[in-house]
């Protein structure tokens, strides 16, 4: 890739990116305006407390951590939606509660539902929040086990996609241990309790999926627009889950792309993919801001930040050693027998299949796992993150033992060796 497709594609992407910005803008404004808000209330205030996080906020669910305070974040947004005139308005402002200490969210929410929250509430306007598209669409008529439901529903078909847009730009056995190896060491099966989370977990899969089919096949320009765009679908639904893992997955996938098609892609373009995925996501975060102050130029009723937000994300408040937050995702990874003995039998596996079919040159599966480095690098910058928010960045180990696994089966046959196989047949 060039400096001028990188120029090229950064002024595609950015009118693509506008386009959507207001489509999703709109999308927000319709699902606010549409909402049975009293309906929505009332599933809520009938769903199973400990459901929403009360009274524990971090449980254990089919052997990973549920924690409920992002999805009692995102429920507090929809108990306030109604008392602004302008659904767009209320879409952008997101009011949710901010509490003292994360312990008191979900109790605090049980309060605004039961009768009225007194205590401080604040914008959470610096994410999109399109999970929340689910959820008025599903609770304005239905319960929450309903909503529930509706994310196993999203999750499944998510694996799915990701599954057959994979075998099907580069065969059956690398997409089946990507898939499963994402499905089975992540917390796929617990986060469908957690709507908000779920949807955003879905979208980074679909996000995935879409660039194999955009993206993948393609150089230059258009496969760095199609990062791009697929980082600002996950930034719609995400909640800064896991977008460095997503752009693992994207670069990956684009020098997967490349043995059907004979000599290896360079990693430097690699990178490049691996940054426009990232830089979709943040560019469209960055319009999210600026549509924000559109609304309010004050910025003193609609704003992005609270006080030392960013601080949160970096290792300055967690005074973390270099690869502590790394070493802390593997252990949360790792943490009982039977994931062990999952990676261990997926490995193994891998292995068996790669010697009973061939599999690519051990210095191809080195250059397939170079985006795990810039991948492990957004970890420990982001480490305070990192460490404060396990229960989910963690997906990263996971992420990297399935690209691993899926390289060590990728068959390829270079030009060379096919002209000589075809050659006597002829």
């Amino acid at each position: 890739m060039t400096f001028r497709d990188l120029w090229r594609a950064a002024l595609i992407g950015a009118v693509i990116l506008c386009a959507l910005a207001a489509l999703a803008l709109g999308a927000l404004g319709l699902s606010v305006g549409g909402a049975d808000h009293a309906a929505i209330r009332k599933a809520l205030v009938e769903a199973p407390p400990q459901e929403l996080g009360v009274p524990l906020l971090k449980r254990p669910v089919r052997g990973f951590e549920a924690g409920y305070f992002p999805d009692c974040a995102g429920l507090a947004i929809l108990s306030r939606e109604d008392r602004w005139r302008n659904a767009y308005v209320a879409a952008v402002r997101a009011d949710t509660i901010l509490p003292n200490g994360i312990e008191e969210m979900c109790r605090r929410l049980q309060a605004e539902l039961n009768g009225g929250d007194a205590g401080t509430w604040f914008t959470y306007a610096r994410y999109w929040h399109g999970a929340l598209l689910l959820h008025r669409a599903v609770l304005s008529g239905g319960s929450y086990a309903d909503l529930q439901m509706a994310a196993t529903v999203i999750v499944a078909l998510a694996l799915v996609l990701l599954f057959a847009v994979v075998a099907w730009r580069l065969g059956v056995g690398p997409a089946l241990f990507l898939t499963l190896s994402l499905a089975l060491l992540t917390d796929a099966r617990t986060v469908v309790d957690l709507p908000v989370q779920a949807v955003g977990f879905a979208a980074m899969l679909a996000a995935v999926a879409g660039f194999a089919v955009f993206g993948a096949g393609r150089t230059g320009v258009w496969a760095l627009v199609a990062a791009a765009v697929s980082g600002a679908a996950l930034n719609f639904f995400d909640f800064l889950y896991t977008p460095a893992a997503f752009a693992m997955l994207n670069a990956w996938l684009w020098l997967a792309a490349a043995e059907r098609e004979g000599a290896p892609r360079r990693v430097l373009d690699a990178l490049f993919v691996f940054g426009a995925s990232l830089g979709g996501y943040a560019a469209f975060w960055a319009l999210k801001w600026a549509i924000a102050f559109g609304f309010d130029p004050s910025g003193t009723q609609i704003f992005i930040f609270g006080a030392n937000e960013f601080t949160r994300w970096g290792p300055a408040t967690g005074a973390t050693w270099p690869l502590k937050a790394s070493g802390m995702a593997v252990a949360a990874t790792f943490d009982v027998w039977w994931k062990i003995a999952t990676a261990a039998a997926l490995m193994g596996a891998a292995l068996v299949l790669r010697r009973m079919q061939g599999g690519t040159a051990a210095s191809r599966v080195l250059l397939l796992l170079v985006p795990v480095l810039p991948a492990l690098l957004v970890i420990e910058v982001m480490a305070a993150h990192t460490i404060n928010h396990l229960g989910f960045t963690f997906r990263i180990v996971p992420a990297v033992l399935a690209i691993f696994a899926a390289s060590l089966v990728l068959r390829y046959t270079a030009p060379e060796a096919r002209k000589a196989a075809i050659s006597p047949a002829e």
